[in-house]
Order: structure tokens, then sequence, then C-alpha cells
């Protein structure tokens, strides 16, 4: 009841502040409940492409959209548990599903169809995607333990420790471009548990312009005014270089921003 009084308030402040949704056809969903995500036309991803910011321990989106499309996706995760999950994916490669997605976030690997997949289509860079290239930074615990998302940011989010934590290094879009030689990125993923704002910021100063952006704003899990602002003020910033919200019926505050073409 609760996210739904609070996804009926910003809907009226995203009236009242201009913030609108644009329909558009050939949306198409892919993944399992929790960790899947809407995205536009499967046929302009063939042979490119994707990188996807936040494993976790759900890759059901990231394999399917290979499956589908015969795309390259590049892992963005530091985290102990998600970088645990790749590799037994990648020792699984070339098997067929056996079991259903669960509904929670951690999926079985048996539950992934790997016929397809191999190391070279889904690569796991073990480092976090921020604005900065850093050698060493704080990556902070989840309040649940048993939970697996760890963050660069506390200071926005209620779901994350001040005290545990582990040491990572970070990692720029525009690095992660240049390690891997690549010239123009399809669809960008963000799910990054609060750093997505800084990176979105980073991306566009550094005239890094995806087709898609898939983001999760982990700013509106709650209501605070700052971070309210925050999230206008990136949507703007998207807006003012040609991206359109999408309206999809994803779960908010999931996002789809689409360029212009």
């Amino acid at each position: 009841m609760k996210n739904k009084i609070l996804i009926f308030i910003y809907k009226i402040i995203f009236f009242f502040k201009g913030i609108k949704y644009k329909k558009i056809n050939n949306l198409i969903f892919l993944g399992s409940k929790y960790g899947g995500k809407y995205f536009h036309n499967i046929g302009v991803l063939k042979n490119k492409y994707v990188i996807s910011a936040g494993l976790g321990e759900d890759a059901s989106f990231d394999i399917e959209l290979i499956n589908k499309t015969g795309c390259k996706v590049i892992l963005i995760d530091p985290t102990p548990r998600s970088i645990e999950h790749y590799k037994k994916i990648i020792m699984s490669v070339g098997k067929k599903n056996e079991l259903n997605y669960n509904l929670n976030g951690n999926q079985p690997v048996k539950a992934y169809n790997l016929v397809k997949i191999n190391s070279n289509n889904l690569k796991l860079v073990k480092r976090a995607l921020y604005n900065r290239n850093l050698k060493k930074i704080n990556f902070y615990s989840p309040l649940i333990i048993n939970h697996v998302s760890h963050s660069l940011i506390t200071s926005k989010n209620k779901y994350f420790e001040t005290t545990r934590k582990i040491q990572v290094a970070t990692v720029t879009l525009k690095k992660i471009l240049q390690t891997f030689k690549i010239k123009n990125v399809e669809l960008i993923k963000l799910d990054i548990e609060g750093a997505e704002i800084d990176v979105i910021e980073n991306i566009i100063k550094n005239a890094i312009f995806p087709n898609q952006i898939l983001v999760e704003f982990d700013d509106l899990m709650g209501f605070k005014i700052n971070n309210l602002n925050r999230f206008i003020r990136t949507h703007n910033l998207l807006t003012d270089n040609g991206y359109n919200l999408i309206k999809t019926k994803d779960n908010f505050p999931n996002m789809l921003y689409l360029r212009n073409q």
C-alpha cells in the first residue's frame, strides 16, 4: 500500500513538473519478473554492444538479450556474490535451462538457457560503474545481510550500512568504451543502487549517447525533496540531449529513455 501511495504522489508531481511519458510500439520485455527489463526494437541490437551495470544474482535480462539478438553484453559489478554468480554461469555455458525463474533476485543458474552463451559474448568487469576511475572506494553492504546489492552511495539510500563495507575499484563508461574499443553503445542498463545519477551526468558530459538507457532511479525509492530534485535535474538533462521517457509497464522507479533517431 505504501508503494502505491508513493507512486501516486510521484505521478501528481511529474504532471505538475511537466515530466511526460511518450507511448511507442515495439517494446519488449525480457528476463525474470525480478530482473527483467523493457527495451525497444529487438532488431537494432544484433551484433551490437550492451553495457549492463549491476548484475547482482539475476542475469536473466542479459542472457535472454544475447539469445534473442546475438548482441554482446559487458557486465559491470564488483560485488563478491555477483562475481561468483558470473563464474557459475560461465562454468555452465552450453547447457539448456532445467528450471523456471524464481520471483526473487537470486536466480539458479539452471534457470538460464546458456546454449548460446560464452565468455566472449558475456563478459564481466569487476569494478563499479561511476563518474570517476578510482583504484579504491568504499562499497557499502546492504542492511539485510542476505541481500546481494552493495552501494557506493549511502547518504541517499536507507537500505545500506555505513559501517559494513568493502573496498572496490570504479570505472567510467568512457574507460569501458576505450578498453573494449567500442564506438557506439546501443543500450546501457543501470541498476547501480544510487550511483545512476552521477553516471548519467558523466556520460552526457563526455558526449556519450546510448540510444537506450534502462535505469532504476534509487532516489525515487522514498520521498526526499533533495532526491526528487536530483531526479528532475537528471531527467531534464536527458531530455535536453534528445531523450524521451518511454511509457512501459515496468515497476517504478525503473525507467526507459529512448534517444531520438
